[in-house]
């Protein structure tokens, strides 16, 4: 049956090194639609650069993600753990990049960062380091997450979610927007 509902895109914004995070986050989402869209009339899209953008020239890589895809996006997660990404010429990193613009549009962004053991040859330390000051930076401007594994991610993200569209002020805004247009 078809129904009118609200869609919220959910960008999804790490570096390579958490893939595993990224499809945990879009499983998650999907769960949260089933159990709940039919009856919340809310849509959770997730979003991503690797799903969401095609070629094109003319700007700053970063630019164009943001312009295009960042841009429509009303909830970020961000995830890291030991790489922080690729410098974009305005931020260290296109993750941190995302993370900035949506935070000074005024949209949640939902921080997570993992702590699961690696083998340590496996470590970029200049990467590491910087992921650990960003966390130490970001401690002091809201609330952030961390994880030990894989399953206490999935756990705390799939609760989370849900407490984001909740209690977030402008994603109510949005919800309560939408209600009264469809009324």
């Amino acid at each position: 049956m078809a129904y009118t509902a609200t869609v919220l895109q959910i960008m999804i914004a790490s570096p390579g090194d958490v893939a595993e995070e990224r499809n945990i986050v879009r499983e998650e989402i999907a769960r949260w639609n089933s159990v709940n869209s039919l009856k919340s009339k809310i849509v959770l899209l997730p979003t991503g650069w690797e799903t969401h953008s095609s070629p094109e020239l003319g700007e700053r890589p970063q630019e164009l993600i943001n312009k295009r895809i960042l841009k429509e996006c009303d909830i970020l997660i961000g995830i890291f753990w030991t790489r922080l990404g690729t410098p974009t010429g305005k931020a260290k990193s296109g993750t941190v990049e995302e993370i900035k613009e949506h935070v000074n549009a005024g949209k949640p962004a939902m921080i997570y960062f993992s702590s699961q053991p690696i083998n340590p040859s496996k470590i970029n330390h200049e990467q590491y380091t910087a992921v650990q000051k960003l966390k130490d930076s970001y401690r002091h401007t809201g609330l952030i997450e961390e994880y030990e594994n894989i399953g206490q991610f999935k756990e705390k993200i799939g609760r989370q979610i849900q407490f984001c569209l909740d209690k977030n002020d402008h994603i109510q805004k949005i919800i309560n927007a939408d209600i009264t247009q469809i009324d």
